[in-house]
């Protein structure tokens, strides 16, 4: 989790000229470039190169007054820290295993290694290495000079492996050379370091006429060699224990390997904390969801049903209405027979259009059904401002089917959009059909 942390350009001002802007950023829990920044984004003066050396002689500085904050400059500094920081592990301190004899040549070689050599055998060095394919082969970058060393090396260290009960791998996925352990999947490789050198000198020029020259611009400025110095490096989550070995003067990288061998148990333990501590976060994050998803399925519930309250509102008001006009139409005294059957029949449109004439289970029932694969994060439909807001667009969706067949054929739907805007003709305005508008919204 993250906090923000507030500074005044005052105080910031004072802690940038009493300490170094380094040691600040470690108290903060940023880096000293954010530190930095944030100062020349507040106008807050920083010290110059050299200042605190000029301090600790004892020599006095002068230091430049805070100026007046301009219109476009905050007047607090914020910084977004750990609120928990993950404590650094320390360093493992591995002892050193029983002496490896090492054999000057390759006996009996293991079957990775086997492999190796003979598709190593009859390849050119490419930049001062032979290239191979490390979906097929061992990750080993070495020059033809170094190769047998190299086979050597890796047939001792996977052998010594799997001694102890592990084993090797090649990932054609991934390209890698993987130790597997009880608790996970180590990659390793074994890299020969490479020198820039001139390359070879260009050979006689031919005899030919007077002041002719020999263009050669294939040949480039430098060439990659190998040194004979070789890296072994182990890497995927054990970063605090030991996990690269490099020729040295004083020890060669065979009789290291020993330490290599005593730092398996430090790293199954650093795995089994990796595995730990990323169930945790799952389980956090699983649990973090749930909750996510029950309150976008409760809003969403409570938005349908705003919908439905608001839909039975403009089904009574359409009701009312027509009640009104059904009344006009009878002051007019029309006693014929088409006229009482149309009365009639209106009478029964009203009372299945109106919700308070039915059944009122109906409008008090507040149960919503969602889908189980409800999760809230479609956007198809984008949510109005409020629950009661209707976007003008959408307005047609609440008119009747004559309505809109009407907007159609004389082309005013967009002078009716107009119309609809206004406040007052909300109330007025037909919004329901019970077959268009209640479907629509609901998507």
């Amino acid at each position: 989790m993250y906090k923000q942390v507030e500074f005044t350009r005052e105080d910031l001002y004072k802690m940038v000229w009493d300490r170094p802007v380094l040691v600040i950023a470690k108290e903060i829990g940023v880096s000293d470039a954010a530190v930095a920044k944030a100062c020349r984004k507040a106008g807050i003066p920083l010290p110059n190169r050299g200042h605190w050396a000029i301090v600790k002689s004892g020599r006095a500085v002068k230091t430049p007054p805070l100026p007046k904050s301009k219109p476009d400059q905050p007047d607090s500094v914020w910084f977004t820290v750990h609120e928990n920081p993950p404590p650094k592990l320390p360093k493992v301190e591995i002892p050193n295993g029983p002496l490896i004899e090492i054999p000057t040549e390759l006996v009996k070689p293991h079957r990775l290694v086997a492999e190796l050599k003979a598709a190593a055998k009859d390849r050119k060095e490419d930049k001062g290495v032979i290239p191979l394919n490390y979906q097929k082969f061992l990750r080993v970058r070495t020059s033809a000079a170094q190769l047998d060393r190299a086979l050597i090396l890796m047939d001792a260290l996977i052998k010594q492996f799997e001694d102890k009960g592990y084993k090797v791998r090649i990932s054609e996925k991934n390209a890698e050379t993987e130790l597997v352990l009880k608790e996970g999947v180590i990659v390793f490789r074994l890299d020969e370091r490479t020198k820039q050198t001139s390359p070879p000198p260009p050979p006689p020029r031919p005899p030919g006429r007077r002041g002719e020259h020999y263009y050669e611009p294939w040949r480039p400025a430098y060439i990659l060699v190998g040194t004979g110095e070789f890296t072994l490096e182990f890497s995927r989550g054990i970063s605090n224990c030991p996990n690269i070995w490099k020729d040295r003067a004083k020890a060669s990288l065979e009789a290291q390997l020993r330490e290599v061998v005593a730092a398996i148990p430090s790293w199954e333990a650093a795995l089994l904390a990796n595995r730990i501590q990323r169930e945790e976060r799952e389980a956090r994050e699983r649990e973090a969801e749930k909750r996510r998803v029950a309150e976008a399925r409760a809003q969403e519930i409570l938005r349908l049903q705003r919908v439905r309250l608001v839909n039975n509102l403009r089904a009574w008001e359409q009701a009312e209405r027509l009640r009104q006009f059904i009344a006009a139409f009878e002051q007019k005294g029309d006693q014929s027979l088409e006229a009482q059957a149309w009365l009639e029949w209106a009478n029964l449109q009203v009372q299945a259009l109106d919700p308070l004439c039915s059944d009122l289970k109906g409008v008090i029932d507040p149960s919503v059904e969602l889908s189980e694969y409800f999760t809230g994060r479609s956007s198809w439909d984008k949510q109005p401002k409020d629950w009661w807001y209707v976007d003008p667009k959408k307005r047609s969706l609440l008119g009747s089917v004559e309505d809109s067949e009407e907007e159609l054929e004389e082309g005013t739907g967009e002078a009716n959009a107009n119309a609809l805007s206004q406040p007052d003709e909300l109330e007025t305005k037909p919004a329901w059909h019970p077959n268009q508008w209640y479907t629509q919204l609901h998507r």
